[in-house]
């Protein structure tokens, strides 16, 4: 009797498992059924546009290896502004006598000067001509002093550099001369003695040999105007002593190359 309710038992167990698998199959599928696939679409982004790249500055064309000269546009003028220049600065010559005419005899002394530019437009020079000189004749025993000379001429300007170029500048210079001279006139004894003054002012160009390398060395050429006062004074031994005296007002001009020799064009060397 307990062997056969056990064997039922087992049978509805059985057909129970049955059952719920057949009913968990059917619910599975049904999910499975009732699953919704979704796609999804993905819209390509365009890429970006390549930025615009400024366009490179112009330059000038360089040979390979040069490196820029931020000085190459600087002018010869400038390039000595601050230093002193030393040079001829022109020759002066001063009256010692007259002739029987009234025509002056002159002797020279040349300027030897400085300038010194304070800035690119206003200068300074400044100079001295010096002649001391003597000597004698002698003709055996007997020794016959020459007619010697001492003279003095100071000269002053203020050079005004109005414009220019990359190698010169054109200038005027106010300026002023003044002189003393003294002698004895040979074999006669009768002192002699000369006295200048002039006022004026020169207008022209500096020329600077930068385009050869040497900006420091220049050349000054110009015309001028200027108001001059001479006198000259012969004072003999005995008797009354013989003045002659002048004033003008004239130009001056070099019209000639040789004139460096002669006092229109003057030379200068900066040192730096």
């Amino acid at each position: 009797m307990k062997t056969a309710k056990f064997g039922i038992g087992i049978l509805v167990g059985s057909a129970a498992l049955t059952v719920g698998g057949a009913a968990f199959a059917q619910e599975v599928a049904g999910q499975a059924t009732a699953t919704t696939t979704t796609t999804t679409t993905t819209t390509p982004v365009a890429e970006p546009a390549p930025a615009t790249q400024p366009a490179p500055a112009q330059t000038a064309m360089t040979l390979p290896g040069a490196t820029p000269d931020p000085a190459a546009d600087a002018t010869d003028h400038a390039s000595v502004v601050g230093h002193f220049g030393v040079g001829y600065m022109g020759r002066r010559s001063i009256g010692i006598d007259a002739d029987a005419a009234g025509n002056f005899v002159t002797v020279d002394a040349p300027v030897i000067g400085v300038r010194y530019w304070l800035d690119p437009m206003i200068g300074i020079d400044a100079g001295l001509g010096v002649l001391l000189s003597s000597g004698s004749t002698k003709t055996g025993a007997v020794s016959t002093d020459r007619q010697g000379y001492t003279v003095f001429i100071l000269h002053g300007g203020v050079p005004l550099a109005l414009a220019g170029g990359k190698h010169y500048s054109f200038q005027i210079v106010p300026e002023l001369n003044l002189g003393f001279s003294s002698s004895k006139r040979g074999g006669v004894g009768d002192d002699l003695s000369g006295f200048h003054l002039d006022v004026g002012a020169r207008a022209g160009t500096e020329i600077q040999f930068g385009f050869i390398g040497i900006p420091e060395l220049s050349l000054q050429a110009g015309v001028g105007l200027a108001l001059a006062y001479d006198r000259v004074k012969a004072s003999p031994a005995m008797g009354d002593a013989t003045t002659v005296s002048r004033t003008a007002l004239s130009t001056g001009v070099g019209d000639n190359p040789w004139n460096i020799f002669t006092g229109n064009i003057a030379a200068l060397y900066y040192f730096n």
